[in-house]
């Protein structure tokens, strides 16, 4: 377990000094909420939300790339309208294949993919990005809002299996996830639970809110995996709510825990992040809080 909260505290971490290298591009757009600075799942400009992820194998990228960047859309609140994709291929006749298969991810969403750009440089890897586009629904939902006293639930099955079972997944929560913003369930903050696996990503989430946290069930015994659902943080008086969303929508939601003050985390009363090293994360992190 020591090892994996390492792998997953490093995933979190890595990207810190190119996120320095663009700090005061922020600065440079007007009506900008979310950008660089504070390193979210999506840029929010106005109520314009968007999100790029990628190059993915083309493997991967055919098989679920387009989802993946839509679910980064739908967890700040957002519902996503339409994509752009950018791929390299070893062949037109390649080209055509994947691009058969990313038709099924856009039906199957309901995002049209407009646009994008395809390569043949024979000397470049093969491999695909995507682009997506969406409004909010009403409020941006931050990685970085948790309070103390909120339960940290995770709303959604693993993404996981073919393609077809990917997008019914997916869209279970992402319907499940705008019905809760549309009923005004308050959603303290939220987090696409995959790179650096939910337990990292949980830990960005209290860095950047500045909270611990104490772990009193293992929904997901490997922490560093990737997952696809939702890690979100509501007040304890709106669980019931968000339950009775998930139930009418057949979507898992289950809880992990309650943020706390004391800046540790800890799993079942055992510490496996101290203060120190809270303290080391929190002064690391490149971060500002949005404007209001």
């Amino acid at each position: 377990m020591k090892k994996d909260i390492e792998r997953c505290i490093n995933h979190m971490l890595e990207t810190n000094n190119i996120r320095r290298v663009f700090w005061y591009m922020d600065d440079k757009v007007e009506r900008l909420r979310y950008g660089i600075r504070q390193g979210d799942d999506a840029v929010i400009l106005c109520n314009d939300v968007i999100n790029m992820e990628g190059p993915y194998p083309l493997k991967i990228g055919r098989k679920t790339g387009l989802i993946h960047t839509c679910s980064d859309i739908v967890v700040m609140g957002a519902k996503p309208l339409y994509a752009l994709n950018s791929m390299q291929v070893d062949s037109v006749e390649e080209g055509v294949e994947i691009a058969e298969d990313l038709k099924k991810q856009s039906d199957g969403l309901g995002v049209p993919i407009l646009g994008g750009n395809t390569q043949l440089e024979s000397n470049l890897e093969p491999c695909i990005s995507f682009m997506v586009y969406g409004n909010l629904v009403n409020r941006p939902v931050a990685d970085s809002g948790i309070k103390a006293g909120d339960r940290i639930l995770m709303l959604g099955e693993v993404v996981e299996g073919d393609t077809g079972q990917r997008i019914r997944r997916a869209k279970v929560k992402f319907k499940t996830f705008l019905e809760l913003l549309e009923n005004d369930v308050r959603i303290n903050a939220s987090k696409d639970a995959s790179r650096g696996g939910w337990f990292g990503n949980l830990v960005e989430m209290l860095v950047k809110s500045k909270m611990g946290f104490n772990i009193k069930s293992i929904p997901f015994p490997d922490i560093t995996r990737y997952m696809g659902n939702y890690l979100i943080s509501v007040p304890e008086a709106e669980i019931s709510r968000a339950l009775e969303v998930s139930a009418r929508n057949k979507c898992p939601l289950v809880e992990i825990g309650e943020a706390v003050k004391e800046l540790v985390v800890s799993i079942g009363g055992e510490v496996v992040v101290d203060e120190e090293k809270m303290m080391d994360l929190i002064k690391g992190m490149p971060y500002k809080h949005p404007p209001e």
